[in-house]
């Protein structure tokens, strides 16, 4: 019974030695075979590493220290360059492998990446996504994918310069799965959720413009950016000097983004879409500013229901929400005075059926604000978008307002001062792209115009009481009573903004009701 007892503990123990000497046998060639394929088999890719630790047992698989350099096809530049830690591929699915064709892979984690990536603005986003499924074959499916603490630069091809840069990105990614075989994109790539971070984001949108934000996280469904800004790279003087055309200054700043109930992908036709039941801004602060001693930009200036509906992609946001903002905007018209100001404060605001993807419902802009400190403004705008005669109506109706308070942005831009009390002025403006109509009803007090001189200093006594023979001083005798005015056929001019084409009609409005009889026309 011993001599049995002691073959049996032999046999095993041979058996497991053998075990032993096979997996490390099969370790070490796979991990062989692998370094081969990765410096023979992968066109136009180049990977250094320190070690690959291959377990056959656990199906998990270890690249320390690797290093990717990814050449362009065309010009065999260097367009990759990507540092990590570690690569660790845990849990590969061997039956899948063997009898379902098919890779099948329980996670996937990139360790500390270090990229840097240079964008070719010529190569377009379909050979992106062409070039890589041409090269898959089988379908790719991976429970898991995480990238931890990575470091990610995007610099121009041509000339090096940084296009986005995010310090600190995090991302994980659940149920991905890819099938080159599918018939539409939007299954060729599918998963179940992901959440993303990112710190201190830079973004340089165009020649004059950059994007930050100090805090992102998105995820299948929201989306939240605190410290959000907008800004132009050049301060004002440095600005105007490089600018061709005139275009705005732009300071933009947001304390918080927030995207709710959203929902974006390719439909079953290959375009993207982007929805969301809510987006709110909190605390917006913009400051905008427009140089008009620099040559004019005569291109055509769209309303914003051609620009919706012109978009290259599906947009839907069902309601936007803004919160205690504040816009400023600055217009310099003479090299010697400072810029006009105006500025509207505690503005709320929300915009209905902002997209192109509501059929003829109407996309209602409501804003409630403070105008010049002190006067209270409130806003209605309704366009449809599907509307391709882009008919619209603006309300507004303007508490009290000291006219004096106009004067900062009145003599730089139109030689003129402005005195008295405007009461209450309402009025309704409807046209589209190329004419429009304005009904104004206003109630003032003591209202005066001093015409200055050119020295901006003095008033000139003749032209002013030439301009005030045509104004009714108050509104009416009784209090009570608005004076009326109304304008058609005011003709917009279409190379600049429809805020242009809104202030040429509260100029017509104003002129009848000051100058006018003051009636109502039915």
């Amino acid at each position: 019974m011993k001599s049995k007892y002691k073959k049996t503990t032999i046999v095993i123990v041979i058996i497991v030695f053998v075990i032993l000497f096979l997996s490390l046998l099969v370790n070490y060639f796979l991990e062989r075979k692998i370094g081969t394929f990765i410096n023979t088999k992968l066109d136009s890719t180049k990977i250094e590493y320190t070690s690959i630790d291959v377990n056959v047992w656990t199906g998990n698989l270890v690249v320390t220290s690797p290093t990717v350099f990814l050449a362009g096809q065309t010009t065999n530049k260097t367009i990759l360059n990507a540092k990590l830690k570690s690569i660790e591929i845990n849990d590969i699915g061997y039956w899948d492998l063997l009898f379902n064709d098919k890779i099948s892979v329980e996670s996937v984690v990139v360790n500390q990446l270090v990229a840097k990536y240079l964008h070719n603005p010529i190569v377009k986003k379909d050979d992106y996504k062409s070039g890589l499924l041409d090269k898959i074959e089988q379908v790719i499916d991976i429970k898991k994918i995480k990238i931890n603490n990575a470091d990610i630069l995007i610099s121009d091809y041509d000339t090096d310069s940084n296009v986005l840069s995010i310090p600190k990105f995090n991302f994980e990614l659940k149920d991905f799965q890819i099938n080159p075989k599918a018939s539409t994109l939007n299954k060729k790539f599918i998963y179940s959720d992901f959440n993303l971070t990112a710190k201190n984001l830079k973004w340089v949108i165009n020649e004059f413009d950059n994007l930050f934000s100090d805090s992102i996280v998105i995820t299948s469904n929201s989306a939240t950016f605190k410290d959000f800004k907008l800004k132009t790279k050049y301060n004002k003087n440095q600005y105007s000097k490089i600018l061709k055309t005139e275009r705005d200054h732009f300071k933009l700043g947001i304390k918080e983004v927030k995207i709710s109930d959203m929902d974006f992908g390719f439909n079953s036709g290959g375009q993207f879409y982007f929805k969301s039941n809510y987006v709110h801004f909190n605390l917006p602060e913009a400051e905008i500013y427009r140089d008009k001693l620099v040559a004019d930009d005569f291109s055509y200036k769209p309303l914003y229901g051609t620009m919706l509906r012109d978009l290259k992609f599906n947009l839907g946001l069902n309601l936007v929400e803004i919160s205690q903002g504040k816009i400023s905007y600055l217009e310099k018209v003479k090299l010697d005075k400072p810029a006009g100001r105006l500025d509207f404060i505690n503005l709320d605001a929300t915009i209905t059926n902002l997209g192109n993807t509501n059929g003829n419902a109407d996309t209602s802009i409501k804003v409630n604000s403070t105008f010049m400190e002190n006067s209270p403004l409130e806003v209605n705008w309704n366009f449809k978008v599907a509307d391709t005669t882009d008919q619209f109506v603006f309300k507004g109706d303007l508490g009290w307002f000291k006219a004096a308070q106009m004067d900062q942005f009145t003599q730089p831009n139109l030689n003129v001062d402005l005195n008295g009390e405007l009461k209450q002025t309402y009025f309704t403006i409807s046209g589209n792209p190329r004419t429009s109509r304005i009904d104004l009803k206003i109630k003032y007090d003591d209202f005066e115009i001093s015409i200055l001189k050119k020295n901006e200093k003095e008033r000139n006594k003749f032209l002013s009481t030439i301009a005030n023979l045509f104004v009714s001083e108050d509104s009416e005798e009784e209090k009570r009573n608005f004076r009326y005015g109304q304008a058609d056929t005011i003709e917009r001019d279409t190379t600049k903004s429809v805020f242009n084409f809104i202030w040429l009609n509260l100029k017509g409005g104003l002129r009848s009701s000051l100058i006018g009889d003051g009636e109502k026309v039915n």
